[in-house]
């Protein structure tokens, strides 16, 4: 049977890799991606980015892990003297508010407490609201991440005050959550999209339009928020490469895409929040709005891995019908966060002392060879790091003993932790904890110099073999962003024939809307037809959007 060019799934199968064998093939899941988008998961990497990269992580809210961070939660509440926190569960589910450490909820369950925004932004309806952008993970080798210009906001139902003791039950005015208050009876259902303007669920371009009336910057706000999706994609990143080479260890592995929302929260001074990240945001289309979102959203979507939304075909005529636009990174964002992309090298050295075939974790004898093989011993004693092992492994779960002999394990952010540790140890001179992980990555490499790379399919790139100094093949991390070609601009673009060819070949299995590999359709393109025109033959929802964005 030949294989299927896109395989899209609600989930990812545990036979996936036995199916799908071609490793031209695209699938719409990264293994492990519904796991490291969960709050906890989540945090944990924005965390480790933000002991590193402060001020660049500033989006997201101040959070705890209880039990293990209960004291510090503690100490920080009554030094800082913050009003409000709550604690999150999915889909609004286990959420509740709290005024103090006194009111956690069984204290020795494991959940996260973070701080509360107190200060939404409010319109006229008085209503709190959140954002929910939509995002493509193209690719990861190399990295490629794309933005949905439409967008669904989700209001409240009931009028937001700041919470008190005796509204902090009313999570109908705190939560935005659909799941949540699409049970309330206040819930305003819209029939139409002109009903959709003061309904419980907007297009995101109409409210950025209603926001711009009332005198908000609604481009800085549109550049911030992609920003934050660019920032959060590269601290997950470490993880979605771990989890594919783990899925896919032993087989050629597909080439993997997937749609993200991402949950934004705006403050009173327009700043935008990351609340949450959604790895399967939901494609149903209960009603109009739902229409005009997401039926664009998937169609641009299969063009997009298909390598059909380019801007060879993205003509004038066309590109009115375009929920996603070019890439914001690397395109629009390499200058501004490229570098964020520096925990590639700490998962480098990860990978190199755990069993992929059989865990992603790293086991105490992993963490021993580490210690040795880098040539650590003189800064922390094997016996020092089984200690710290433990140390971070009881923070990391809230349970108070361990068995090491059990194939008991730290997962990668863990590894960091003691990653950071021993960097500080080891370049106390150094003023920031920045430099010193990046001195001791290099130092680390230069101690593994004589041992290979146990995955495969990081060897990409050998080191030349005429040098001396190397006397055994060494592998070199992948690049995650893509090489700038150059030559002659004709002889990058692919011809109009093996354009044509393409679409031809994919053009039956494409919406109806989205089919353009048809003789009419072409000489229509030709003739640089309007888009008035064009939108009479569509399938999809005749609406323009009163506030369109360019990613540019």
């Amino acid at each position: 049977m030949e294989p299927c060019d896109i395989y899209w799934h609600s989930i990812v199968y545990s036979d996936l890799k036995y199916i799908v064998t071609n490793a031209n093939s695209r699938v719409n899941k990264f293994p492990g991606m519904t796991e490291l988008a969960k709050k906890v998961a989540l945090t944990r990497a924005i965390l480790s980015m933000k002991m590193l990269f402060d001020k660049e992580y500033e989006f997201y809210p101040n959070s705890w892990f209880i039990p293990a961070q209960l004291n510090d939660f503690t100490y920080t509440f009554y030094q800082v003297a913050i009003d409000k926190y709550f604690t999150s569960g999915a889909q609004g589910t286990g959420i509740y508010l709290i005024q103090s450490p006194d009111e956690i909820k069984d204290r020795s369950s494991r959940q996260l407490i973070q701080e509360y925004i107190a200060d939404p932004l409010l319109m006229s309806e008085h209503l709190k609201f959140d954002l929910r952008v939509y995002a493509v993970i193209k690719s990861i080798n190399p990295l490629s991440i794309y933005v949905a210009r439409e967008g669904m906001v989700r209001f409240c139902t009931e009028k937001y005050v700041k919470p008190t003791r005796e509204n902090a039950d009313n999570l109908y005015a705190h939560l935005t959550n659909y799941s949540l208050n699409k049970s309330n009876q206040s819930y305003v259902h819209s029939y139409s999209l002109a009903d959709q303007m003061h309904a419980s669920k907007r297009l995101l371009s109409s409210v950025f339009y209603q926001l711009e009336m009332n005198g908000v910057n609604v481009r800085l706000l549109w550049h911030n928020i992609k920003i934050i999706i660019v920032k959060t994609i590269l601290a997950m990143i470490p993880e979605i490469m771990l989890n594919y080479e783990h899925y896919f260890c032993d087989s050629p592995g597909p080439q993997c895409f997937q749609i993200v929302g991402f949950d934004i929260l705006i403050k009173e001074d327009e700043t935008p929040i990351l609340l949450e990240v959604n790895s399967a945001p939901s494609l149903t289309v209960d009603h109009i709005v739902d229409e005009a979102i997401k039926i664009p959203l998937v169609r641009d979507t299969i063009l997009l891995v298909l390598d059909l939304l380019d801007k060879d075909c993205n003509t004038k005529t066309l590109k009115f019908f375009y929920t996603i636009d070019f890439q914001i990174f690397p395109n629009r964002y390499r200058q501004n966060s490229g570098h964020l992309l520096f925990l590639d090298k700490a998962m480098y050295l990860y990978m190199q002392f755990i069993n992929i075939k059989a865990t992603i974790t790293i086991t105490l004898s992993g963490v021993r060879s580490f210690v040795r093989k880098c040539n650590l011993l003189d800064v922390i004693s094997l016996s020092e790091a089984e200690q710290k092992f433990r140390e971070i492994y009881i923070n990391f779960t809230g349970e108070h003993e361990i068995s090491v002999t059990s194939g008991t394990g730290l997962p990668f952010h863990a590894f960091l932790q003691l990653l950071y540790y021993i960097a500080e140890l080891k370049f106390f001179k150094h003023d920031t904890l920045l430099e010193k992980v990046q001195d001791l990555l290099i130092f680390c490499d230069l101690s593994l110099r004589h041992y290979g790379i146990r995955s495969a399919r990081l060897r990409r790139t050998e080191i030349d073999k005429s040098d001396k100094e190397n006397c055994v093949e060494i592998y070199l991390l992948p690049s995650r962003l893509a090489e700038r070609r150059g030559g002659n601009e004709s002889k990058r673009r692919r011809t109009a024939e093996q354009r044509l060819a393409q679409r031809q070949r994919y053009g039956h299995s494409l919406p109806r809307a989205a089919n353009i590999s048809s003789p009419n359709s072409s000489r229509e393109l030709n003739q640089q037809q309007s888009v008035a025109d064009v939108k009479n033959k569509t399938s999809l929802p005749k609406l323009r959007p009163p506030f369109v964005f360019g990613l540019r």
